[in-house]
């Protein structure tokens, strides 16, 4: 009988005949040697319908002897042989994920390389990825001499880890729990109830029941602490629940306990994504004071980090207190949610994506777990709500335009000032030079002269053309718009002395370690700069993506707003994604500093593949700044 290493050797060979050793020994991750023992071994099984042949200073290739019984043979074993074995890293991660959390009893690893037919060295390799996964769902690789390795965890956090694999690994090859089946119940449970759940929540709430039907099958249940069960006990959606897991129990046979009925309840708790205006997910929804001050402290991270102050913004505190209720439900279970629109959000919005990215430490220390980068993305869309309600909510400018003289040119200026920027504008007041020193200014905001003026006033003054140019026109609307007519180019956040090209750091802490070392050599910093650096990064994540990292003190610390970067030579692992362009950021303490153009620009150069690639490329100073030019210009108008 063929094995799943007989059948993948067959079908290598097959496809490739007179293949070299040595690439064979490459695709199975195995010597030269190893493979020698794996042609004998499945030329036995072979017998007399075919055999693998190696020609003299050769390679191997397939030579049938008799073609009906070779096709009997592979009928008959290919599904048992080649649908078990995993021929590619990914599958073999998710094959020994399922594994391991379906078993209790320890396996070595020269036990788990022979039933995946590869190296010792290959599994361990496979096993660093599979330990990642993981730790991410609160369990433990344990290893022990002589016995092998294990997972140790919370029985739910197996089931969540489980949920994440790729459903025929979840359910198994002959597994009862049929998705169509408890699709049917949840459907028709939810439908008598009038209860509105999204896909993506839906689609959750199926693989959570089946993965729980195939545990309690296998003798495996999660406890719940009484006081919460009791607590759940009360919430519509625990009766609603009850209606399910009775549906599921009459179609699969398999009893739920009340624990179980519990999560499902949580499940449907933590259905919503971000609050839609207008929907019934109000109904039943309460925001408590716990909820209400955790949206407080966000927003004043926001304050402290970016300086946008949304303190008083009571439309972005009720939505992101309404997302946060079934939010801290799935951050308490650990329940991940897809969202599809992560990457237009984070290319269309990375100031909000920055924004919701700071605050979302507030959230992991609230809720005992980080968020992903999904739930990352629903808060952004609330930020880049506000952010956009701000603009057109900004008060309208009062201005003063002096010509040389003349009612007739003043009132042209006027009407020209009107058309170009009326948008911004509430009143326009004229007057000519050998008026202005009597003038009162009181209620003007900025004041716009076609001449120089002698004398300084009270108020920002701008000198323009009688006839406005391009030039001119981008000038004005900038300051009318709030933005900072002479706000510093981001390259300017950027001193080649804290440009670290080409640097060789073995991890995150080595990266760190050189970056705040060089900074102290050139700024003022305190002595624990370090320690909140690494205070920030145990709260949340700072890698982009991208091949990014953006660490920075947990609180602002210095005076003025610095950049310092580091370019590695080789990729580090940065809480789980690689990372090659490390930005350190300090943005000054002080409260008088407008840096939205500055994180703005910030953005787009972190989110940009195509700036990132070329630093990593050609790591040097001049390179980051043909990049910063390139790839994050200041926009004219908003």
């Amino acid at each position: 009988m063929l094995d799943g290493r007989d059948i993948k050797l067959i079908d290598i060979i097959d496809a490739h005949p007179d293949i070299d050793p040595v690439d064979l020994a490459e695709r199975f991750s195995v010597s030269d040697r190893s493979v020698r023992t794996y042609v004998r071994k499945t030329n036995e099984a072979l017998g007399s319908c075919a055999q693998i042949e190696k020609r003299r200073g050769g390679g191997y290739s397939l030579r049938v002897l008799n073609a009906s019984a070779f096709a009997a043979l592979r009928a008959r074993d290919a599904h048992a042989g080649q649908d078990a074995v995993p021929t590619t890293p990914e599958a073999r991660v998710d094959y020994l994920l399922n594994d391991l959390l379906s078993r209790a009893d320890w396996i070595t690893v020269d036990d788990l390389a022979s039933i995946l037919f590869v190296s010792r060295n290959v599994i361990t390799s496979d096993l660093r990825q599979v330990a990642a996964t993981l730790e991410r769902f609160g369990l433990v690789l344990e290893k022990r001499p002589h016995y092998g390795i294990r997972v140790t965890g919370p029985e739910m956090s197996r089931r969540l880890c489980l949920a994440n694999l790729t459903l025929d690994c979840i359910i198994g090859t002959g597994g009862s729990a049929s998705l169509d089946v408890i699709a049917r119940c949840v459907s028709e449970s939810l439908a008598e109830e009038d209860f509105q759940i999204n896909s993506a929540a839906y689609q959750n709430l199926l693989v959570h029941i089946a993965v729980a039907v195939e545990r309690i099958r296998a003798n495996c249940y999660v406890p719940m602490e009484p006081e919460h069960l009791e607590r759940m006990r009360s919430t519509p959606e625990y009766l609603i629940a009850k209606k399910v897991a009775a549906a599921v129990e009459r179609e699969l046979t398999a009893e739920l306990p009340e624990e179980e009925i519990g999560y499902i309840a949580i499940h449907l708790a933590g259905k919503q994504t971000l609050y839609t205006p207008g929907s019934d997910a109000d109904a039943n929804l309460v925001i408590s004071d716990e909820v209400w001050n955790v949206v407080s402290r966000m927003l004043e991270m926001v304050w402290n980090a970016f300086h946008f102050d949304f303190r008083n913004d009571l439309e972005l505190r009720m939505n992101l207190a309404r997302h946060i209720v079934p939010l801290s439900v799935r951050l308490r279970y650990r329940m991940r949610i897809d969202n599809p629109l992560l990457s237009d959000i984070k290319q269309r919005f990375p100031v909000a994506y920055s924004m919701a990215l700071e605050s979302s430490c507030i959230l992991a220390e609230e809720y005992g777990n980080a968020l992903s980068e999904d739930e990352v993305g629903y808060i952004a869309l609330a930020f880049a709500l506000a952010i956009e309600r701000q603009k057109s909510e900004r008060p309208r400018k009062n201005i003063l335009v002096v010509c040389a003289s003349g009612q007739g040119s003043a009132r042209l200026l006027e009407w020209r000032y009107r058309q170009e920027f009326g948008t911004w504008l509430d009143r326009i007041e004229t007057c000519d030079v050998a008026h202005v020193a009597s003038r009162d200014l009181t209620g003007i905001d900025y004041v716009f002269t076609t001449v120089p003026l002698e004398r300084k006033l009270p108020v920002p003054v701008r000198e323009v053309k009688y006839f406005l140019d391009d030039e001119d026109v981008n000038s004005v609307r900038r300051i009318l718009s709030g933005e900072a007519a002479a706000a510093a180019p981001l390259a300017a956040y950027f001193d080649e002395r804290l440009f670290l090209g080409a640097l060789d750091a073995e991890d995150k802490d080595g990266a760190l370690d050189a970056l705040c070392a060089r900074v102290a050599e050139v700024h003022d910093v305190p002595g624990d700069f370090r320690a909140l650096v690494q205070r920030r990064e145990e709260l949340a994540q700072t890698c982009f993506g991208n091949l990014v990292a953006m660490p920075h003190p947990v609180t602002p610390v210095t005076t003025s707003t610095f950049v310092a970067v580091a370019v590695l030579n080789h990729s580090v692992s940065w809480n789980g994604q690689e990372v090659r362009a490390v930005f350190l950021v300090s943005v000054s303490s002080l409260r008088d500093q407008k840096l939205d153009a500055f994180y703005r620009g910030m953005a787009r150069l972190l989110t940009s593949r195509e700036a990132i690639q070329k630093l990593v490329s050609n790591p040097d100073f001049a390179t980051l700044l043909d990049v910063i030019d390139t790839y994050s210009p200041e926009p004219e108008k908003e």
